[in-house]
């Protein structure tokens, strides 16, 4: 009757199986696809910070060069200005930004280079223009420079502006000659950037006149402000800027098509292990018993257990150290004799399931035949630590007893051991040490 319904509970066990399989498929593939998005979010991210280090690092080395030049201006103004187109093409030269320089003494751009494309601008006087006079005296007032922008400029095109001012009384800084203003092309420093072609990534920048989130958005949408994946200040001199950033990152074909099979893949997998289990489990269960239990115990035979040890001799390293314990049982002819061979059936069965009590799931216990027992306790490599498992078995088996009709019978074991470390001349020599220890404590017992 157990063989017909092995099938049908394998199949319940099956059943049971598959329904927290389908939900870990489920979670899996979720939580994949979601891995799967967060990295392409990640990948967003970074490079929306790498464009964001590559703004600010242009921006501060074109304004660090600027400074240069206005240092020139306020050691001698009147030579510098005569100079002008000289020094600023050498600036230009090391400036990948910069469109344009002017210098407008008293406020009225007198010169800017290069002069091409740039004609407009000359003669402008700044206090007429109120939006742009307003950063030039800015940058007056705190001796400093002042970063204006972005706007549009008088000749065409948007640029951010960085106003220096120039004292002609320098260290002092109190006697206003002019300013400089290096015209920064804000759509070459963006594109520069990265930030202007990312393609997974839709972004908003505010903060004119270098006013962070107080100023005004010049670049992308103000609703991308509230609620944005990723909001941040850009340092610029002076100032500050703040970017805002909504990723657009979807999964693409290919990958759904691959969360698909994936999950279809771990129910499959779950149905391929499952056959495969329990057709091992069934020859495994089949080939044991016929080749490596003892009938009448349940425990390990002889085939096996010489086959154990020759793996265990095999192998060189700390783990394949092991004890061997050979076990006899005192006066079982008797008991076969006088009280037959069932008492004495019922009295190895009684010592096989108490040396399996007494001993751990990773040792072996095996009849040999007869009233032979042989245990082998992995990982023990030592006499004290031996000898300690040997008393606390035999104390273990000979607490125990079976019932007879004229009452009941304990056992009573000799027992020797043999540790692996002892002989490199295989199992004969093992089992020959573990005999003759057993022999002599039979002997100490009848003596």
């Amino acid at each position: 009757m157990v063989k017909k319904k092995s099938p049908l509970v394998a199949l319940v066990l099956f059943v049971i199986g598959l329904i927290p399989v389908v939900f870990l498929s489920s979670w899996v593939t979720s939580l994949a696809a979601d891995r799967l998005q967060q990295s392409a979010n990640d990948e967003a991210l970074e490079e929306l910070l790498l464009a964001k280090s590559t703004l600010e690092a242009s921006l501060f080395r074109d304004v660090f060069l600027s400074d240069s030049l206005a240092t020139v201006f306020s050691i001698d103004p009147e030579i510098a200005y005569k100079n002008f187109h000289a020094i600023a093409g050498r600036m230009l030269e090391k400036s990948e930004n910069v469109r344009n320089i002017g210098v407008a003494p008293d406020d009225i751009i007198a010169k800017n280079f290069p002069t091409e494309g740039n004609e407009k601008a000359i003669g402008l006087d700044f206090r007429t223009v109120p939006s742009q006079y307003e950063t030039v005296l800015a940058a007056r007032l705190s001796k400093d420079v002042y970063l204006a922008g972005p706007l549009e400029l008088v000749q065409g095109g948007t640029a951010i502006i960085a106003r220096l001012p120039i004292f002609d009384d320098y260290p002092r800084s109190e006697n206003y000659w002019g300013s400089i203003s290096v015209v920064i092309d804000y759509e070459k420093l963006m594109k520069a950037s990265g930030l202007s072609n990312m393609s997974n990534a839709k972004i908003a920048l505010r903060g004119v006149n270098g006013l962070g989130q107080q100023g005004e958005v010049f670049e992308g949408d103000v609703s991308s402000f509230n609620n944005a994946d990723y909001q941040g200040k850009i340092v610029v001199p002076n100032g500050e800027w703040w970017i805002a950033a909504n990723f657009d990152t979807t999964l693409t074909d290919r990958q759904k098509l691959a969360l698909t099979a994936s999950y279809w893949g771990i129910v499959a997998l779950y149905a391929i292990l499952y056959g495969g289990v329990y057709l091992l489990w069934r020859y495994y269960r089949a080939e044991r018993k016929l080749a490596n239990q003892d009938p009448l115990t349940g425990l390990f035979n002889r085939r096996f257990v010489f086959s154990y040890l020759e793996k265990l001799l095999s192998k060189q390293r700390d783990s394949a150290q092991f004890c061997i314990l050979a076990i006899d049982l005192n006066r079982f002819k008797s008991i076969n004799d006088v009280l037959g061979h069932e008492v004495g059936d019922d009295m190895l069965r009684l010592v096989a399931e108490s040396l399996e009590e007494s001993t751990r799931a990773s040792d072996i216990v095996a009849r040999l035949g007869g009233d032979e027992f042989l245990v082998i306790l992995n990982r023990v490599d030592n006499n004290n630590v031996a000898e300690q498992k040997l008393n606390q078995i035999k104390q273990y088996v000979e607490s125990k007893a079976i019932q007879t009709e004229t009452g009941s019978i304990a056992p009573s074991l000799s027992i020797g051991f043999s540790l692996s470390s002892e002989t490199n001349n295989g199992i004969p020599s093992l089992l020959k040490i573990a005999d003759e220890r057993m022999y002599k404590n039979k002997q100490d017992k009848t003596s």
